[in-house]
């Protein structure tokens, strides 16, 4: 994959030996690269790989790096000097005939310092201007470029020492070292920061802040370096050879010692490079740290460590970095067209704007409910089943656990129905009567649980919805609630009427009580009940129907069973015609007409005051500051991305992993525009459908435009939005035929649309026969 491919080239690029001018053209474009990612403002939203110069007040932390430089320019003095974290870039000179040097200030590039004692004055004059002159420390770091024949090419961060105590009569709060312990824990915590652990030879290391603070952040030691310094000046008779060693606290990145210029040294303006002959002599013929294994000692074995470290871990972490670069990108940029344009300033422009939107409104809303995959509302993160899957749950689960008629009547109450409707005539002849006397309560039952399959199919309908309009118009507060009353108000309507319809439906079960059912015909339609097999002899049949009716306990007995049984049998012919009816009737007048209704309707309202629908247009002032945010966002991103596709290789793996992120899945990343169709492959893929949710293909009322025409269709094959109001349409453009189903509503601004629908069937009801 992307990520694979550009790991093999980044090998590839840092195939080089470890010393010599080859290993310096490989570190610089790498450190080059990543100085330019950061000048472009990419360290505020990504973290790049650096050094962190970290240890207490004092432990030597300005030496060691006046060491690396080469040049003495970092401010000297008593108690806390560092207080706000500077931020070195060192590039290495090509070595030329003479020895040169600059310095430049990130505030003002095109001034070059040649006298590294301006460098030092400016310094203290950045710090007063931020810090103050009263020993304040803060959190704001200034940035030097350092141009040198003799320093490597590195990027330090030098942090303001680890005080316990603040100064008297400075500026310092009392909770000073949680301050810079903070301070340098917000550079440290980081896991592409390499810590450079400065401790003294002089102090116990096991109390050392920095190996405290290193353990803290990076306990497996994989990014810390220990830095020893003060070796000279340690008590006679003890040495730092454990320490080097990892002895006592081991690192896997080990330790150097250096030694520093003393504070005569620095008293007497002695200049580094003098300096660092002169450790490089005490530790050749120092009796203990001769003996050490090689790259133990000295400022020169640091700065080779360094540099060979930081390249390794650059080198490792780029493919992540270029990954999350493109990552944020895209996320960014699908953010901004989620936002969508600014809001125009002319009515016709806004209106526009809004049919727009309505547009993507209608189009996701019968989307989800035909199971069409539209990234626009993304609905990965529930795990219920969504749209038109849920409809057909709802109609699925319709009188599941309605089976029989008779559960709840004894054999009592059937003896007594038939009693009760013999009347005064001769005993042994049921009445057509009982039957009905006895199914008409149970049909009855079946009423409450149909209308709440109505009213559960409205309520997913308009959650749905309001979940759609505040995902499509949520940039605009007032005109969502505008929407949301209009899109409750229709489908309230037409949840009345077809719960009128499921009415008439169930009246009808009750009020003609009639089946074509062939099993029931066949098998209970005897007159004689349990008369089944015809082919035995006359005198066995005459016995068996003469027998029951000589003994009157045991021809009620036998009535009263087989009463049950065709009450059992017709009820459940009711329950399977119910269940099959009332999801087409819920599906036809409910769900399928507010598909076709609902867009059409929001178009009429907006129509009929534009004016007033223009001035809810406002956009929220978070909505305008984000955009402007994710524009500076994405404005940085794409700097960065053309400071990558500078270098070939690292062009290729870029443009990779942006292929490869825009493959993905709407769940990965953020959501398309509202107004804009996202183009995957899978918006024109038919999936299986309810047959019965099936949208009629001729031309309906919710297919028209606004202004009553079949919609023009673009090459993508998505409606086109109407013109503005007023401009009519163009010549010879033929109005459709309007449907029969197609409503005639008149809507009043932000009120109910009112027309009505066409009324449900009437129940026809007639005297029942009973063929028993």
């Amino acid at each position: 994959n992307a990520e694979y491919m550009g790991e093999i080239r980044l090998t590839h690029l840092a195939m080089a030996s470890t010393d010599g001018t080859y290993l310096f053209n490989d570190l610089r474009s790498l450190i080059s690269l990543v100085d330019e990612l950061r000048d472009v403002g990419l360290q505020q939203y990504i973290k790049l790989p650096r050094i962190a110069v970290v240890g207490s007040q004092s432990s030597g932390k300005s030496s060691v790096l006046e060491s690396i430089v080469g040049y003495d320019f970092l401010p000297r003095g008593d108690g806390v000097v560092t207080r706000r974290p500077t931020e070195l870039r060192l590039v290495h000179l090509p070595e030329g005939d003479k020895e040169q040097a600059w310095a430049v200030f990130e505030n003002n590039k095109d001034r070059k310092i040649t006298d590294f004692s301006q460098v030092t004055r400016e310094i203290n004059d950045l710090t007063d201007k931020v810090a103050g002159k009263n020993k304040g420390i803060i959190d704001d770091p200034i940035v030097i470029s350092v141009y040198s024949t003799n320093c490597p090419d590195l990027t330090l961060i030098d942090l303001p020492g680890i005080t316990r105590i603040p100064l008297s009569g400075s500026d310092q709060p009392p909770d000073i070292e949680k301050l810079t312990r903070r301070m340098a824990a917000r550079y440290i915590s980081d896991p592409r920061t390499i810590i450079l652990a400065v401790i003294p030879a002089n102090a116990d290391m096991t109390t050392s802040d920095a190996l405290q603070m290193a353990r803290e952040f990076d306990p497996e030691g994989n990014r810390t370096i220990g830095v020893i310094t003060k070796i000279d000046i340690m008590d006679k008779g003890t040495n730092a050879k454990r320490m080097l060693l990892g002895q006592d606290v081991p690192l896997k990145l080990g330790y150097v010692g250096v030694k520093n210029r003393s504070q005569q040294d620095i008293h007497d303006n002695k200049r580094v490079r003098y300096a660092l002959k002169e450790e490089e002599d005490y530790f050749e013929s120092h009796p203990v740290y001769s003996t050490l294994p090689p790259g133990s000692v000295g400022t020169k074995t640091l700065t080779k460590k360094l540099t060979q470290v930081l390249y390794k871990h650059i080198k490792s972490f780029l493919p992540e970095i270029l990954r999350e670069l493109v990552v944020k990108l895209k996320e960014a940029e699908d953010r901004l067209k989620d936002l969508g344009e600014p809001v125009p300033g002319d009515v016709k422009d806004k209106v526009h704007m809004l049919w727009s939107l309505v547009t993507d409104f209608g189009e996701i809303f019968k989307n989800t409910i035909r199971g069409k995959y539209d990234r626009r509302l993304n609905l990965s993160g529930s795990k219920e089943l969504q749209g038109g899957a849920r409809i057909r749950q709802i109609f699925n689960n319709l009188l599941q656990e309605y089976d029989k008629a008779t559960t709840d009547y004894s054999d009592h109450d059937i003896e007594y129905a038939i009693r009760q409707h013999e009347g005064d005539t001769l005993p042994g002849f049921p009445s057509a009567d009982v039957f009905e006397f006895l199914i008409r309560p149970q049909l009855e039952k079946l009423r409450e649980p149909v209308e709440e399959c109505v009213s559960e199919v409205h309520h997913y309908l308009e959650v749905l919805s309001h979940k759609i309009v505040a995902k499509i118009f949520f940039r605009f507060p007032q005109v969502t609630g505008e929407i949301s009353d209009l899109v409750s108000s229709v489908l309230a309507r037409e949840r009345d009427r077809a719960k009128e319809v499921v009415d008439a439906l169930i009246d009808s079960e009750e009020g003609y009580i009639f089946t074509n059912d062939s099993e029931y015909i066949s098998s209970r339609t005897n007159l004689i009940p349990g008369v089944d097999k015809p082919e035995q002899d006359e005198r066995s049949l005459l016995d068996k129907a003469i027998a029951p009716i000589r003994n009157r306990n045991q021809s009620q007995d036998l009535f009263v069973r087989e009463m049950r049984n065709r009450l059992d049998a017709y009820f459940k012919i009711c329950v399977r015609n119910v269940r099959d009816t009332v999801p087409k009737s819920v599906g036809h007048f409910l769900v399928r007409s507010v598909m076709e209704k609902l867009q059409l309707e929001l178009y009429n309202a907006i129509n009929k005051a534009a004016e007033n629908w223009s001035k809810l247009m406002a956009e929220p002032a978070a909505v305008a500051e984000e955009r402007e945010k994710l524009i500076a966002i994405i404005s940085t991103l794409k700097k960065a991305h053309r400071v990558l596709k500078k270098d070939p290789n690292l062009a290729a793996i870029a443009d990779d992993l942006r292929e490869e992120v825009n493959r993905r899945p709407a769940s990965a990343s953020a959501a398309a525009a509202p107004g804009e169709r996202p183009r995957d492959p899978r918006d024109s893929r038919e999936r299986p459908r309810d047959p019965h949710l099936q949208q009629r293909r001729e031309p309906s009322a919710g297919n028209l435009r606004p202004d009553g025409r079949e919609p023009v269709r673009g090459p993508d094959g998505r409606g086109v939005p109407p013109p503005p109001p007023g401009t009519g349409p163009s010549p010879g453009h033929q109005r459709a035929p309007s449907s029969s189903n197609a409503p005639k509503p008149q809507a009043s601004l932000f009120g109910e649309a009112n027309g009505k629908g066409a009324a449900g069937p009437k129940p026809t009801t007639a005297n029942p026969l009973f063929d028993a």
